[in-house]
C-alpha cells in the first residue's frame, strides 16, 4: 500500500500518469475532476453528484459512480485509489493486495492546506503541471481577497451544518481573513445556547446549510427568534458545499464573508 501525504507531494520527481483512477471520497472527487484527464477517471464516490455537498456535482454526473467498498475495487482494478482519512479498512486491504497505490487526504484546517492537497493529488495522478497552474490561480485569487477596512474586527457566530465554530478550523481561518472574530459567547466546542445568542448578539450570524431537514443543527437556523433578530447584512447563509472540502471554490465563501464585512463596516450599527 502507498500512503502519500502533503509532504511527499512536493517531490520534484514527477509521478507516472495514472489512467484508471478511482476516488472514494468527496474531496478527492472534486480535485480529481479538476486535475485529471476525463478518460482517466474510472469512478467517483456517490457524493460527487450531490449538488448539496459537491461543488462539481454537474460535471460529476457524466462519470461512473461506485460504492466506496473493496468489492468494487476488485471488480474495476484501478491503477490508483484516492480517499480521505476516514476509517475504511477494506480499501487499504484491497489496494495492498492488488498492489495499487492508495493516496489519502486528511481534512483541511486552513486555506494554506488547499495548495498542499492540490499538489498531492496532481503528483499522484501524474498531472503536476495542471496542479501547479491550479495552485497559481488559487494563490492569485486569494491575494486579491481582503476586506476594505481590515482594522475593523467584527464579531460573528456560526451555526448549522458543516460550520464548526471552534478556533483553529477552516471556518475560523476564513472568518479571520474576512475581518471577523468568533463571538466571546461561544463555547469551546463551537456550540452556543439560543438564549445567549439573543442576549449577546454578534455583528454577524453565519448559517450553514447542506440540505433541508437533514439535521437538528440545520433546523435551528430557521428558528423564528433568529429570523427576526438577524436580518439583512447581519445574516449570511453559506452553502455547505463551499466548506465541505478544500478546493478553489472555498474562496467563494471567503469572498462572501468579505462582502458582508464591507457592508457592515460601511453602515456600522450592530443587529
Amino acid at each position: 500500500m502507498l500512503l502519500l501525504s502533503g509532504a511527499l507531494a512536493g517531490s520534484a520527481c514527477a509521478g507516472p500518469v495514472r489512467t484508471r483512477i478511482v476516488s472514494l471520497n468527496l474531496c478527492t472527487d472534486e480535485l480529481l475532476l479538476e486535475l485529471a484527464d476525463p478518460s482517466h477517471i474510472l469512478g467517483l464516490s456517490p457524493l460527487a453528484t450531490d449538488c448539496a455537498e459537491s461543488v462539481r456535482c454537474e460535471l460529476a454526473q457524466t462519470y461512473p459512480v461506485q460504492r466506496p467498498d473493496g468489492e468494487n475495487l476488485v471488480a474495476t482494478h484501478p491503477d490508483l485509489v484516492l480517499d480521505g482519512t476516514w476509517h475504511r479498512p477494506t480499501a487499504a486491504l484491497v489496494t495492498d493486495a492488488l498492489h495499487v497505490p492508495f493516496v489519502q487526504l486528511p481534512s483541511i484546517a486552513s486555506l494554506a492546506d488547499i495548495p498542499v492537497q492540490i499538489r498531492t493529488v496532481a503528483h499522484a495522478i501524474g498531472e503536476e503541471a495542471r496542479g501547479e497552474e491550479m495552485i497559481r490561480s488559487f494563490a492569485d485569487r486569494l491575494e486579491s481577497l481582503h476586506p476594505a477596512q481590515p482594522e475593523k474586527i467584527l464579531t460573528v457566530t456560526v451555526v448549522g451544518a458543516n460550520l464548526a465554530g471552534e478556533e483553529g478550523g477552516l471556518i475560523s481561518d476564513l472568518l479571520k481573513r474576512a475581518g471577523f472574530r468568533l463571538s466571546a459567547s461561544e463555547r469551546p466546542d463551537g456550540t452556543i445556547a439560543l438564549e445567549t445568542l439573543i442576549a449577546h448578539p454578534p455583528d454577524l450570524l453565519v448559517t450553514g446549510m447542506i440540505s433541508e431537514g437533514a439535521s437538528l443543527a440545520e433546523n435551528v437556523v430557521h428558528h423564528p427568534v433568529l429570523q427576526g433578530r438577524f436580518t439583512g447584512a447581519h445574516r449570511l447563509a453559506l452553502p455547505g458545499r463551499l466548506t465541505m472540502c478544500g478546493t478553489p471554490e472555498t474562496l467563494d465563501a471567503l469572498e462572501a464573508l468579505i462582502a458582508v464585512h464591507d457592508r457592515l463596516t460601511a453602515a456600522e450599527p450592530s443587529p
